[in-house]
This record gives C-alpha cells, structure tokens and sequence, in this order.
C-alpha cells in the first residue's frame, strides 16, 4: 500500500501524536488489506475453473482495492469530516460487495448443484461499512470501532467449500 506518512516536524512526541489519525487510518487500511489479501488467496487456492464473471469481478475488487491508499490518506488528513469518512467507509463497503459477488460466481462455477450461502459475517461486514459510510461522519468514532471490530472477525479467514 502506498501511502506517504509524514515525519513529525520535530523530534518531540508531541508532534508524533499529533499524526495519530493519520497512523491509525493507515492501521486498519493496512489491516483491511491484508484480511482481503488472505482470503483472496485462501478463496483462488482450490478454484479449478474460473471464466469471465469471476476474472471482471476479481479485476473490478482490484480498482476498488486500489482506492485505499487515496481514501486512507484523506480520512488521516481529516478523521472526522464527512465527505472523506464516507468516501473511506463506501470503498470498504464497494470492495466488501465486490469480493462477496466474486466468491459468489467461483462457488457456482466450481460447486455445481450446491447451495450457495453467505456467513453471518459477510452480512454483517457489508452491513457494517455500508452503515459507516452513511453514519460515519455523525458518529466517527463509533464508525471507525464498528469497523475495525468486523475487520477482526475476518483475521480468522474464510472457511473454503469444497466439493
């Protein structure tokens, strides 16, 4: 994740803490990013057939993905200012939807004649980050430990179905 983290103007902590936003932002992106990278891989490990749904779905979770860095940037720039929570908050929301459908067509490319369900987490972690980017910027707080709370439920990874 690239994302420019700018040195304390001095050497005193009082200007290191005065960058906390900015740091904690970048924790939970960075947080959110590896959970998505484990679950990517654990997902794509057992797939044998993949066709152009999943490949656009997938490519689709990268733009999303890609966004993380610029929203990071501008939620530690202003933690608790509408626009910049919602924006951070809808693209965790978008990459949530995106990974979820792209799981959603591997399963029925690679599980015929199985039902397909989703776990109560990806309910709720969609849920949760959509509620974050309409709510956050009234309750920044609230939303950022909503969130950061449903991003620990997935370091746990997703359980594969095999056939």
């Amino acid at each position: 994740m690239v994302l420019e983290l700018k040195l304390p103007e001095s050497d005193n902590l009082k200007d290191l803490l005065k960058l906390t936003p900015t740091l904690l932002a970048y924790l939970l992106s960075f947080f959110f990013v590896a959970i998505y990278w484990v679950n990517h891989h654990i997902t794509f490990h057992d797939v044998e057939q993949v066709n152009l749904k999943i490949l656009w779905c997938n490519i689709v979770w990268l733009f999303v993905m890609s966004f993380i860095p610029f929203a990071t940037a501008w939620v530690g720039q202003h933690p608790s200012s509408q626009a910049p929570l919602s924006f951070y908050f809808a693209d965790m929301s978008l990459a949530c939807i995106a990974f979820h459908l792209m799981y959603y067509f591997i399963y029925k490319e690679n599980h015929s004649g199985v039902k397909f369900s989703l776990e109560i987490r990806s309910i709720a972690s969609l849920i949760t980050y959509t509620g974050a980017a309409i709510l956050g910027g009234f309750c920044p707080v609230v939303a950022y430990i909503a969130v950061a709370g449903v991003s620990c439920w997935w370091i746990v990874p997703m359980k594969t179905k095999r056939k």
